[in-house]
């Protein structure tokens, strides 16, 4: 009789160990990777934190969904060579190209007009008033961006020179390995603008850009997909994002629905 008892005390322990680990197990958010990018004011990482209204557009869109964001800091050429296989989750603050497409399911957030512009040595005579005039010139751009359809379907008429930062194209510029350096808003621009040693090129490619984060299609979390862009889709149309960037002091993305030409 002794051992009955004992026997179902045991076996009460046993599973209700077992019960609590299954409820604990259930009640556990699921963890999305994400990488960050430097693109301030709308994301940046600072201190081990993604931040911005870009990062914060996106914890708020998977906190809804009871889930958790991950964030790292990867260089972006990196984070959009791995997003093909879907070993990143979630990539934020980029544009769609075609190539992208084939991989990334994207998630819009809005429209921006993207401004280009072309650097060069101040000391130099160079000088380009339309894209036709970039040919003769050997231009730096960074490896893996997307800056314009006009610039990057056009590459094979241009002789484009690949680094991974803009201090690698001011450096190149000034060394005379390049003779023009293409930059945005939303590559560190004032980099170039506020070098003494460099001028603006007079030509400037103005487009619309629809803004995004997205899910990697080979990403094991790509079965949410579509409830994440219920909630985007709702924030988005409802001006939610567009108060959200406001509170940062940060020009929110138009919150139109029409297509446009793709830039990044």
């Amino acid at each position: 009789m002794k051992w009955t008892v004992i026997t179902k005390l045991f076996l009460i322990i046993v599973f209700s160990s077992l019960f609590l680990r299954s409820a604990k197990a259930e009640v556990s958010p699921v963890v999305w990777q994400a990488h960050c990018r430097d693109r301030q004011p709308v994301i940046y990482f600072e201190q081990g934190e993604c931040k911005g209204p870009g990062a914060a557009v996106i914890n708020e869109v998977f906190h809804r969904l009871g889930h958790r964001v991950n964030w790292a800091y990867v260089p972006w050429a990196r984070t959009i060579k791995v997003a093909e296989t879907g070993q990143v989750d979630l990539i934020p603050s980029h544009s769609m190209t075609t190539e992208r497409e084939s991989f990334l399911d994207p998630m819009l957030l809005g429209y921006d007009k993207r401004y280009v512009y072309y650097y060069a040595l101040a000391s130099q005579p160079t000088a380009v008033q339309e894209f036709n005039k970039l040919t003769p010139y050997i231009i730096g751009a960074l490896r893996g961006t997307f800056y314009s359809a006009q610039f990057n379907e056009n590459m094979d008429q241009l002789k484009v020179s690949f680094v991974n930062t803009n201090s690698q194209l001011i450096n190149m510029l000034k060394a005379g390995r390049i003779d023009l350096a293409i930059s945005s808003e939303q590559h560190e621009m004032h980099s170039f603008a506020n070098d003494p040693m460099l001028k603006q090129m007079e030509y400037v490619d103005i487009s619309k850009n629809g803004r995004y984060f997205s899910i990697p299609s080979r990403s094991p979390q790509y079965k949410y997909a579509e409830q994440v862009r219920q909630i985007v889709d709702k924030m988005r149309t409802s001006g939610e994002i567009t108060r959200l960037f406001e509170s940062y002091g940060v020009e929110p993305p138009l919150n139109i629905s029409e297509s446009s030409n793709t830039t990044n």
